[in-house]
């Protein structure tokens, strides 16, 4: 649930920053040079997506052939993490979600999530504005079972018995939105339910770029959410630059697969830049 949070806010991120790559577009993109034997390769994933829609070419099964470690944002496969983080979701016995909107905004949220989603707002009135986001977000997907692209990957690692791992650790995205105060992310759940069908249309737009594995066209595109531009930082930028040592280490060690949300590989603080920076070889990986 934290990937699909984080990645659906900033996939969008990168549509506010000008400077895309200017080679040719893909999502899939071979690490090479600065010393390493064997290539490893990075993919940027949109967090859910249509099953049907996947994708997922024969070039990522061959660049898994060639790696040794999976990974993604962070280790999906470790159960014990996500069960630390699991209590970490529910607020004290005195918070309440309610109190951080007007009478009329959380009648306004109570009765989409009822209407909508078929979910008793009431019934998660403790639990962290992140988590409801999060519920909510899986919602801006057209179709009736969205999948996690991340786990798709991973279930394809597994099958290739590669190791599994994380670039941060899943403590770390929670702390992420812990920095964010409760009251904005309230605002901006309430503007995201009010500006709905304009939200799907965005996220449709996305999706065209993406499934066109066109980075260029995603840098091309301008956001207008405010509250993803305030705290990009924090939430892109600060993040990329903390992969970069975890990459560089595996990778002169043993070939790996990395899998993170395309916003974060473009732009002059994305993570393709940030590597040719430390002098890697980073080509676009064309079918």
């Amino acid at each position: 649930m934290l990937t699909t949070l984080l990645g659906l806010l900033t996939t969008f991120l990168p549509l506010a920053q000008r400077d895309a790559p200017k080679d040719s577009s893909s999502l899939l993109w071979k690490i090479s040079g600065h010393g390493l034997s064997k290539p490893s390769y990075l993919f940027g994933t949109i967090h859910m997506i249509c099953s049907d829609d996947l994708p997922f070419s024969v070039s990522i099964g061959k660049a898994m052939k060639e790696t040794k470690a999976f990974y993604t944002e962070f280790n999906l496969d470790d159960a014990e993490a996500l069960k630390r983080i699991s209590g970490e979701m529910i607020m004290p016995p005195d918070y309440s979600f309610k109190s951080l909107f007007t009478p009329e905004d959380y009648t306004l949220l109570r009765d989409y999530f009822l209407d909508s989603m078929g979910v008793t707002l009431e019934t998660l009135d403790r639990m962290k504005p992140m988590v409801i986001i999060s519920i909510l977000l899986q919602h801006t997907v057209s179709c009736e079972h969205p999948v996690s692209c991340e786990q798709m990957l991973l279930d394809l690692a597994k099958g290739h018995g590669m190791s599994i791992h994380g670039l941060e650790r899943a403590e770390d995205q929670v702390a992420i939105f812990d920095s964010i105060p409760d009251k904005e992310e309230a605002a901006a759940l309430v503007k995201t339910v009010k500006t709905m069908a304009s939200s799907r249309e965005d996220y449709d737009e996305l999706l065209k770029a993406y499934y066109s594995a066109d980075i260029n066209r995603l840098f091309d595109l301008v956001t207008k959410e405010e509250f993803i531009v305030r705290y990009k930082r924090v939430m892109l930028d600060n993040r990329n630059r903390n992969w970069i040592p975890v990459i560089s280490k595996q990778i002169q060690q043993a070939p790996a697969f990395f899998a993170c949300g395309v916003g974060h590989l473009g732009g002059k603080e994305g993570v393709i830049a940030l590597l040719r920076e430390e002098g890697y070889r980073v080509e676009p990986v064309i079918e």
